[in-house]
């Protein structure tokens, strides 16, 4: 860049006549340099390029979680964020957005009025709200390898309509009940715009994988996703709907003296599903509507679109260790990180290239018993070339 006394002194040697290619040989600058500044009325100035702020694209999910909760603290919009700069530059944004946001008023109190229907209560809010939690049956399960379990239900009660819908899962970890929750969703292809939680009986966070990172999958996910995806979470109001839910399952059954299996267990629980879900009237007339009012899975990808999902490296003998027990792998994945799925009947682990001769997707019935070796995969499919063929043993 040329300096002003140097930008000056091309100007005065053009205005006495002198031509360009002349004066660029002189000052050995190229010609084009010339005609440039022949053409600027001013000096030129060094100008530093505007480079992005690194919170430009935070800024939305910051804002988003501010509206719905002014208060909310910087270190808990980092952790909810994943902030990766400094934590003084997050503060001042903070504190810059706080104060784009519009006064708070006062909400009324709902009123909690219960309704009682088929021994369902019902909470008298605005339709399009859930009820979720945990009961744990009265009855010992064989989950089978010669071991038994209390397997608990998830249960979820829509708040208007009084519709439920129940799921047994393999053990309370939030994992599980999350896999169950998300079913749930995807079966109704709608979300409620709040969901109220009974929390006591869930376990939280800990390790699936064995000295394995990954699988954050945890109550504060589940949090931060909600409010990314504008759905409320409560945990403080009573769940009236709930509680008549537990109630109604536990005169429908009773414990019996015997262990029965999960699957048998599942389909009993389904079949009276079907059955109270089609002879409460309030769930006949107004489910549908109830549902037209909750959110279109497209307005909350965040939460829709977690899946139980992560990434595990096998042990020296060729196993991933997740959810307890141990899933064998071929020598293609050996030493390698592989891509791992769990839902509550299915462990499928994927590589995550091209491994030994194709991609290979490796599908597992999951086993609800703990510390087993598994080493006979329901499916072990190879793609190669545009093709895919089905191999045996893992």
């Amino acid at each position: 860049m040329l300096s002003p006394e140097q930008w000056q002194e091309v100007r005065r040697l053009h205005a006495g006549g002198m031509p360009i290619k002349q004066i660029a040989r002189s000052k050995q600058i190229a010609p084009n340099t010339v005609r440039r500044v022949v053409r600027s009325p001013e000096p030129p100035r060094y100008q530093r390029p505007e480079r992005a702020s690194v919170a430009a694209p935070f800024e939305p999910l910051i804002l988003r979680l501010l509206t719905n909760d002014p208060a909310l603290a910087a270190p808990d919009i980092a952790r909810r964020v994943k902030w990766p700069a400094s934590a003084s530059l997050l503060r001042s944004t903070v504190a810059r957005l706080r104060k784009t946001l519009p006064p708070q008023r006062t909400a009324p109190r709902p009123q909690v009025q219960p309704v009682l229907s088929s021994g369902l209560a019902l909470v008298d809010f605005r339709p399009g709200w859930a009820e979720c939690g945990l009961w744990l049956p009265a009855q010992q399960f064989d989950v089978g390898h010669g071991q038994s379990s209390v397997c608990p239900v998830l249960l979820t009660v829509a708040g208007a309509s009084g519709r439920l819908e129940a799921r047994l899962l393999p053990s309370r970890a939030f994992r599980d009940v999350w896999i169950a929750h998300h079913r749930v969703l995807q079966e109704w292809d709608a979300v409620p715009h709040t969901l109220r939680w009974d929390t006591n009986r869930i376990q939280p966070l800990t390790t699936w994988f064995f000295g394995t990172e990954g699988w954050n999958l945890s109550w504060d996910t589940y949090l931060a996703r909600a409010e990314l995806s504008d759905v409320t979470v409560q945990t403080s109001l009573p769940t009236l709907a709930l509680d008549a839910a537990r109630r109604s399952l536990r005169a429908a059954f009773p414990p019996s003296p015997s262990e029965v299996s999960p699957q048998t267990f599942a389909a009993d629980l389904k079949a009276w599903l079907d059955d109270t879900n089609a002879t409460l009237p309030s769930t006949l007339m107004h489910w549908s509507a109830e549902r037209s009012l909750m959110r279109q899975p497209a307005a909350a990808p965040e939460l829709l679109g977690l899946r139980a999902q992560g990434r595990a490296v096998p042990d020296g003998d060729g196993y991933v260790a997740v959810a307890g027990s141990h899933y064998l792998v071929g020598p293609w994945g050996a030493r390698r990180r592989l891509t791992v799925e769990v839902t509550d009947t299915e462990v499928v682990i994927r590589s995550s290239g091209y491994h030994a001769g194709g991609f290979h997707v490796v599908t597992y019935a999951r086993s609800w018993a703990r510390g087993v070796r598994l080493t006979h995969p329901q499916q072990h499919m190879v793609s190669e070339s545009g093709t895919s063929r089905t191999v045996q043993g893992p």
